[in-house]
């Protein structure tokens, strides 16, 4: 099931285009895990942030629907490299940056999957 959090963040979806390798990403989230709640997108703050840059390159997930989510969040990393110029970089952060623990997902340019490597 694919759900999206409220309003706002269905608005920060529909306003800017994802990057195409965070649609390829998401699609695989979304198949590989069967509840995906997207709890935010776009958002207008620190233009550096993957969250600000159009296309937009970050999406965030909720985690709690998730028994372990560090396991998850090590499942996305073993499959996605973020940049193969900067390989310790990584696709999938599960964090609390002070709104709840919550996937932070993000793309670069240079986004591949390891089999694709």
């Amino acid at each position: 099931m694919i759900r999206i959090k409220n309003i706002e963040v269905l608005e920060s979806m529909l306003v800017h285009p994802a990057h195409p390798k965070l649609i390829e990403l998401l699609k695989w989230f979304c198949a590989r895990y069967s509840e995906t709640v997207f709890t935010g997108m776009f958002e207008e703050r620190d233009y550096s942030s993957v969250h600000s840059v159009v296309p937009v390159r970050g999406m965030d997930i909720r985690s709690s629907v998730f028994p372990d989510p560090q396991a998850v969040a090590d499942d996305i990393n073993n499959h996605w490299i973020y940049d193969t110029d900067r390989p310790w970089l990584m696709c999938a952060m599960f964090h609390d940056v002070g709104r709840g623990p919550h996937f932070h997902l993000q793309v670069h340019h240079n986004t591949v999957r390891r089999e694709e490597f």
